[in-house]
């Protein structure tokens, strides 16, 4: 069991819980789900790593999460969207973004990456993640 707390800011109650199922089987836990800005500061604290949309419940703040709380609580953030080039580049704190449909072997991959920067390693980012830093 890893010692990260895995964050998913997921309005999709559906795609949230497969997503939840796949950390578990990779054997990370789960801080939490949220659906907007507000849910996922008030997870932050008791988390380490962040997957997030893009488009929320309170709309498209997907970005604005992922850089608050990257840059406020110090996750490691990776953007899981259907719309990657609608996010920009200017994410300076954020690690990168990853496309839906949600394939578990990749978000695994990502996962131990993320961890292995954590610990102070380069770590290796899975094909198909595009790098913001």
């Amino acid at each position: 069991m890893s010692d990260e707390k895995i964050l998913i800011v997921e309005d999709d109650a559906f795609l949230a819980e497969d997503l939840r199922d796949i950390v578990s089987s990779f054997g990370y836990e789960t801080s939490g789900i949220a659906d907007c800005f507000e849910a996922a500061c008030r997870l932050a604290a008791s988390s380490t790593i962040a997957l997030v949309d893009v488009n929320l419940r309170d709309g498209a703040t997907g970005p604005k999460i992922a850089q608050y709380l990257a840059s406020e609580f110090g996750l490691l953030v990776v953007m899981v969207t259907g719309n990657p080039e609608a996010v920009q580049n200017g994410l300076t704190d954020v690690v990168g973004i990853i496309s839906k449909p949600i394939d578990p072997p990749t978000i695994g991959k990502v996962l131990t990456y993320l961890q292995d920067i954590r610990r102070g390693g380069r770590g290796i980012p899975p094909s198909g993640m595009r790098l913001f830093a």
